[in-house]
């Protein structure tokens, strides 16, 4: 283990420090990796190492989220978690410069800069500069790395700035009018290219926002796999249907933290039940973790990571 490694292991007490202690479900959300694959790692390798408050839960620092990010890239460029989760910061960087990566790899301090400027933005109603910046972005990152480190901590940040008073609802609504407009556009540029049995998207009656859907729509077309987006507020029969009518590979249904969990569960039965085993269904967002004991069959893909974990494992 390299001596800076080892200098990372402790995780300072939030009490002692103004620094952003990141809850695990974020850290999952903004590095593509798993609360379960955390914990092992943990256990493993003694990386990350969380602070722990009082109630059992885990805290992470920025600088432990910058490792996992680094580490993230590392993983989706070939290489093996026990080569690379021991190493060292800036190990990893040397790394990632040697497979000709680097200068894309986005750091915690510069996603904060970006969530200023596209606050900033959203404030005035800049819609030019809040698409320029996700355009530059996405160009300087790659699609993949785009959806992990800007997309996903946009919405975390933005979303909390709003629960914060840092900004209205008028805000938080205009900045996802404005993502939701450019992932689809991103998509459409995308979609000639992607082939194999469609992965069918929609959300439940109980859901009314579609930004999910396009993000997961837009992660499906860059792993190569066409896609349908139904859209939001749809019933589970008219899900059934269309999945059925398009051969879908698989039906994914989206699922907001507001979302009803037995209501979800059951709807969700429901889908499964109607359809062929040929077809999987697969149940993704940040509600999903919510749901427990699904009947079989049904896929719970909390993370980016897991999504494309699902869509490679697809056949047809």
């Amino acid at each position: 283990m390299s001596r800076e490694h080892e200098m990372s292991q402790t995780a300072p007490d939030p009490a002692e420090t103004d620094e952003r202690m990141w809850p695990m479900g974020a850290v999952t959300r903004r590095t593509g990796i798993g609360e379960h694959t955390l914990r092992a790692w943990e256990r493993r390798f003694g990386f990350p190492t969380p602070h722990r408050l009082e109630s059992g839960h885990r805290r992470y620092s920025s600088a432990q989220v910058r490792q996992l990010l680094l580490i993230s890239r590392a993983l989706a460029c070939g290489h093996r978690a026990g080569d690379v989760v021991p190493l060292g910061v800036s190990e990893i960087e040397e790394l990632l410069r040697q497979t000709g990566v680097v200068e894309g790899v986005a750091t915690v301090g510069g996603t904060e800069e970006v969530v200023a400027e596209v606050i900033d933005a959203c404030r005035r109603f800049d819609r030019d500069a809040v698409v320029g910046i996700l355009r530059r972005d996405a160009t300087v990152l790659g699609m993949a790395a785009f959806l992990r480190e800007r997309v996903a901590p946009l919405l975390e940040e933005i979303g909390d700035e709003w629960s914060r008073g840092g900004i209205e609802i008028r805000h938080e609504h205009f900045f996802s009018e404005v993502l939701e407009d450019e992932l689809r556009l991103m998509r459409v540029q995308l979609q000639v290219s992607a082939g194999g049995r469609p992965v069918v998207l929609a959300s439940l009656p109980n859901e009314i926002h579609g930004l999910g859907l396009q993000v997961a729509a837009l992660a499906i077309t860059v792993a190569g796999r066409a896609v349908r987006v139904l859209g939001p507020h749809l019933p589970s029969d008219e899900i059934v249907h269309a999945a059925e009518v398009l051969d879908a590979a698989a039906v994914g249904v989206s699922m907001s933290v507001f979302a009803p969990v037995e209501e979800t569960a059951r709807e969700l039965e429901v889908i499964r039940k109607a359809l062929p085993k040929a077809i999987e269904v697969w149940v993704g967002g940040a509600g999903s973790t919510r749901l427990e004991k699904l009947p079989g069959g049904i896929h719970q893909l909390p993370t980016l990571d897991d999504l494309d974990r699902a869509v490679k494992g697809l056949a047809g």
